[in-house]
């Protein structure tokens, strides 16, 4: 079976990541807020399920892959009722960033609310994707600089955000923060580093990786490990 990969095209220049670091820096200085490094985000593996499931699946998504969000609106349900609810699997969720401003604005504010709220908001953000994620919009911005782009795709993530109850001042100051975006990022390492990660939504079932992310085959994997 032919693995469906999403590959990202880079919308900004590859030293996205270092500027944004410095961004985030400079926004945290202007805070003038210790509250910044200091507050508690979700820095660790999001489970569902059984903590002691037999079984572990882990998905690495990203918050802006269409694939990702057909996963989780059309997969993910059945996969929850027939193996998760059930008790033989637990689902542990991992984000795989890809260097452009919409997926790393929105997966910081996805790690900056409580535990309970974390699974609500990224549903939310993958069934809007069409509304907060405007490549368009945001290559339009172009002539105006890299703070207007950045500023633009800001607001856009914040919006969904705000629906989930997080205040605007929240979310920007969970922008400022340096730690959140360093997690990311070594999240991102250790994906590559210890499955070769480089496309999403990538799924592992007890260690292994899968050709695929569709139900028949995680179906297939999870009655091999079974046995």
């Amino acid at each position: 079976m032919i693995k469906q990969l999403y590959k990202r095209k880079y919308y900004i220049a590859s030293f996205v990541i270092s500027f944004l670091m410095a961004l985030s820096f400079n926004m945290a200085l202007s805070f003038n807020n210790a509250w910044a490094e200091e507050k508690s985000f979700l820095n660790y593996d999001m489970v569902m399920g059984d903590k002691n499931a037999p079984i572990e699946i882990i998905e690495y998504a990203s918050t802006t892959c269409p694939h990702c969000a057909h996963f989780h609106e059309n997969i993910m349900p059945e996969l929850k009722k027939k193996f998760v609810d059930t008790g033989k699997v637990k689902i542990i969720f991992r984000n795989y960033v890809f260097q452009q401003p919409f997926d790393i604005f929105a997966t910081s504010l996805n790690r900056c609310v409580s535990e309970d709220k974390f699974f609500p908001l990224l549903g939310l953000y993958f069934k809007r994707q069409p509304a907060w994620v405007k490549y368009k919009e945001f290559g339009e911005l172009k002539p105006y600089g890299k703070y207007a782009m950045l500023g633009y795709a800001k607001g856009e993530v914040i919006k969904i955000a705000k629906i989930a109850g997080m205040s605007e001042t929240e979310a920007y100051q969970c922008l400022a923060r340096t730690d959140v975006l360093k997690f990311l990022m070594d999240t991102n390492a250790d994906a590559q580093e210890k499955y070769q990660v480089n496309s999403t939504p990538t799924i592992i079932v007890n260690g292994k990786k899968l050709d695929g992310y569709e139900l028949d085959v995680i179906e297939k994997a999870i009655m091999a490990e079974s046995k």
